[in-house]
């Protein structure tokens, strides 16, 4: 063996090392892993946070056009969290800022990841992987404060269920299920229509026809939502799977626009 080749061998084995103990700096001084596809969790529609206590949780969040379900994660300081990430829909990416978090959302997988926050204050959830027309508006948030952990906004307690006003639970509804991501409250532009003042207007569709959109219109247009078309928007909006008492309820809250 010539001198060239002893000084690859040990040029190479000396790489080999520098390689090896970077990871071990990486996974046990920066507390930086490797996201993972888990076999073992079925793909699941819908989000949830699990208290495993000693402030330990496991969240289930689902990434669709154009919303992270749950949209607000509140958690008390120093949580230990064990996210898992499914898709509806489309590739959808998730990155939670501040922290090494950075997920692809695949439909039919679950992907994961673990995040300690020791940290209070508010870290974005922002999808990275283009997914459509509102992709810029798909957004969530963590927010790590004092106090135990609150359920997501979705999350309406069944007690309460039935003492609030059904306006009210659309407009919770109209929150959690990512409405705000294409359409406005106040009557400013965005992706689809405003919701201010639709609730009994006479409104043109994409194919010359005018529609008046009372109860039975909207709740149709919430269950089948590119039957009909409103003039000058694009044909993109989601089917959010909602049982009729939730259709009723966003129905409602619309109702409350006018």
């Amino acid at each position: 063996m010539d001198r060239v080749e002893r000084f690859a061998i040990v040029g190479a084995g000396l790489l080999m090392t520098v390689f090896f103990a970077a990871l071990v700096y990486s996974a046990a001084g920066l507390n930086i892993s490797l996201p993972t596809c888990v076999t073992d969790v079925a793909p699941f529609k819908s989000g949830k946070i699990i208290d495993k206590g000693n402030n330990h949780y496991e969240v289930h969040m689902v990434a669709r056009m154009w919303a992270f379900d749950p949209p607000e994660v509140r958690l008390p300081p120093g949580a230990d969290v064990d996210l898992y990430l499914s898709a509806l829909d489309v590739t959808h990416g998730l990155y939670i800022e501040h922290t090494n978090v950075n997920l692809m959302a695949v439909p039919g997988s679950v992907n994961a990841a673990r995040v300690h926050f020791d940290t209070e204050g508010e870290y974005d959830v922002i999808c990275h992987e283009y997914c459509g027309v509102a992709h810029q508006n798909m957004m969530g948030k963590f927010v790590i404060a004092k106090g135990a952990a609150v359920p997501p906004a979705a999350a309406v307690p069944a007690a309460a269920a039935g003492q609030t006003a059904p306006a009210q639970l659309g407009k919770v509804l109209f929150e959690s299920k990512g409405c705000v991501a294409c359409h406005t409250v106040d009557g400013s532009p965005s992706v689809g229509p405003t919701m201010k003042g639709l609730y009994k207007h006479e409104t043109e569709m994409d194919d010359g026809s005018r529609i008046t959109l009372d109860d039975e219109h909207i709740a149709e247009e919430i269950r089948q939502p590119n039957k009909h078309v409103v003039k000058g928007f694009p044909p993109v909006m989601p089917e959010v799977p909602l049982t009729d008492a939730e259709v009723n309820e966003l129905v409602e809250y619309i109702k409350t626009l006018s």
